[in-house]
């Protein structure tokens, strides 16, 4: 975290603080990790959305009273070819999203590994957050709340 100083409008200093947050997105194929970090990083939806190859990289930041929060957003791709790439995405990451796709039962069975594989191998301060995804098709869900929360002890 770094600190720089400011000036407010009457010109007297303002303390401003910067954090970084490296923030990695894990999940299956087509359970949306791009769309979120598309929403979150410029406002936009596609309902078509090409597989990532790889990863992607992107900045996003946002200002909390104060300080001003930089995340360094990693968007992996999801398919199985590229799950030994993971690990490069997620080391030293201070958080990471595991999503799934609330209309595949299967993409949640997956979540769960990720999560326990982000358990074992991450950092053992990082944030993991679960996200059900896709929830414009919540006629379709197979993933019922009551499955995907509370989480089941390990």
């Amino acid at each position: 975290m770094t600190s720089r100083s400011t000036a407010r409008p009457n010109g007297q200093p303002q303390a401003s603080k910067i954090c970084q947050f490296k923030l990695v997105l894990l999940g299956e194929s087509a359970v949306g990790k791009s769309s979120l970090v598309l929403r979150f990083v410029k406002g936009q939806f596609h309902e078509y959305q090409e597989s990532t190859i790889g990863a992607a990289f992107l900045t996003q930041s946002v200002c909390l009273d104060d300080t001003t929060v930089k995340f360094e957003i990693w968007d992996t791709a999801g398919q199985e070819r590229y799950h030994s790439l993971a690990p490069m995405y997620y080391r030293g990451a201070q958080a990471a999203i595991v999503v799934y796709d609330i209309t595949n039962q299967e993409t949640f069975a997956r979540a769960k590994t990720w999560v326990k594989e982000l358990q074992r191998q991450a950092s053992p301060s990082i944030v993991i957050a679960l996200a059900g995804n896709k929830a414009d098709l919540a006629n379709k869900r197979m993933v019922e709340y009551e499955v995907s929360w509370p989480p089941s002890p390990s």
